[in-house]
């Protein structure tokens, strides 16, 4: 190689430098979830997965604030980029925010145990339920154990305002005296 194309080539790795940002992720409602995400990121150009935590339902995303679309890209903008990208490699099942303001101690974690979420499906719609509601930070919804489970803004919603919606989409939750507690033998 000539020197000068070695100096340029050197010049132009010096240059490009790889940012890291993180994000909130919806969609990422059972842990499953997780490899789903994984798998689909393969797909993203000019920015690769490099963690996704289902705790907390964030992901690290690096990029290259060199490469189109990113090149003097606002936060805002790149948040952006990267989304659109993660919603197309999955079919609009996964999106991407701003994480939180809140802190996870100044969250309530509440949980429902759901009448018929015995499905992957199943679990999707009650979760997108939900997480639509002004206030609802995080949710998980499992069909192993049939079980919703939200972290909530006290400040912005409740237990009770939760339930009210589920109850208006048809979702049924089995309240603690509903259960059917197995039957004696004799």
């Amino acid at each position: 190689m000539k020197p000068l194309a070695l100096l340029i080539m050197l010049t132009l790795s010096a240059t490009a430098a790889e940012q890291t940002v993180q994000y909130s992720v919806r969609g990422l409602f059972q842990p499953d979830r997780k490899d789903a995400l994984t798998n689909a990121a393969t797909a993203l150009e000019n920015c690769r997965l490099i963690e996704v935590n289902y705790d907390l339902a964030r992901a690290t995303f690096a990029y290259d604030d060199e490469a189109q679309g990113f090149k003097k890209a606002k936060p805002e903008q790149i948040l952006q980029q990267i989304d659109n990208q993660v919603r197309n490699a999955t079919n609009h099942t996964f999106t991407l925010q701003q994480p939180r303001a809140l802190t996870d101690d100044k969250l309530k974690r509440i949980e429902f145990t759901i009448e018929g979420l015995d499905c992957l499906g199943c679990s999707y719609g009650a979760y997108s339920t939900v997480v639509a509601i002004e206030g609802v930070e995080r949710a998980t919804a499992s069909f192993h154990d049939g079980k919703l489970t939200a972290f909530i803004d006290p400040a912005k919603t409740s237990r009770e305002a939760v339930a009210e919606v589920l109850k208006k989409k048809d979702i049924k939750i089995v309240e603690a005296n509903d259960k059917q507690e197995p039957k004696p033998k004799n």
